[in-house]
């Protein structure tokens, strides 16, 4: 299901600050710390993105190796600085700029092209886009992960439905 950020938001959206939501990077060596230690982090040179980032909001983090966005998340901390010192170090690279978070959701990601119209307008580059999120975009990026959800659920009912020979419409 694609939509349209523009439909929604008054204004255009840059995604320069954090105004109702964050989505979070990663790659895939990152990915796994990301969530044994519920921390998101970015390179210093995003402390002032990461710094506007209030307990209460609502993340996402997206994996751009493999164009997934995970979700949803909600933050247990302001952002700050080096939350979790040394942490991202395996990587060989320093993420300081750092919030805790907590899953509020847990469900399958989805691919890019499932929710970047939602974001239309943080794009700078083809496949480069801003972090910041405004109250509609977080809805709707929340919403399309609900819905990719609830379809993987149905999916799975049915074929178990289907194994024991019981099938429903």
């Amino acid at each position: 299901m694609k939509m349209d950020s523009r439909v929604f938001c008054k204004k255009k959206v840059s995604g320069f600050f954090p105004e109702d939501g964050a989505i979070f990077m990663s790659n895939r060596s990152t990915l796994k710390e990301c969530f044994e230690r519920s921390l998101f982090g970015l390179p210093d040179t995003f402390s002032g993105f990461v710094k506007n980032v209030k307990a209460g909001m609502i993340l996402f983090l997206f994996e751009f190796e493999e164009r997934k966005l995970y979700g949803v998340f909600k933050a247990i901390t302001d952002g700050g600085m080096n939350i979790v010192p040394h942490a991202y170090a395996s990587s060989g690279k320093q993420y300081p700029s750092q919030v805790k978070f907590t899953t509020i959701l847990h469900c399958d990601p989805l691919f890019e092209d499932e929710f970047c119209d939602v974001i239309r307008d943080n794009y700078f580059s083809t496949y480069k886009f801003n972090f910041g999120l405004c109250k509609d975009q977080k809805v709707l990026c929340g919403f399309s992960i609900q819905e990719n959800m609830k379809f993987h659920t149905l999916f799975i009912r049915r074929e178990r439905e289907k194994e024991s020979g019981i099938f429903r419409l």
